[in-house]
């Protein structure tokens, strides 16, 4: 259940990720609305760093991904 939540929330990330990108080069810079678009990119590259991070631990923890090598 939480990894499925984990994979929607990456979904809805990124797709938001590319709106946001296909949007950056229509902007101009210095403008309120291309540092709105570049604040928001520099969010959801945030959010999916950290939620595969976190999708990494629980599959580690529930057995699907084998413990790295030491």
């Amino acid at each position: 259940m939480m990894t499925a939540l984990l994979r929607y929330t990456l979904v809805i990330a990124f797709s938001f990720l590319v709106l946001a990108l296909i949007a950056l080069p229509f902007l101009k810079p210095g403008s309120p609305s291309f540092v709105a678009d570049v604040v928001g990119i520099i969010m959801l590259v945030a959010l999916i760093v950290a939620a595969s991070i976190v999708i990494r631990r629980v599959l580690r923890a529930e057995g699907y991904l084998a413990a790295p090598p030491s």
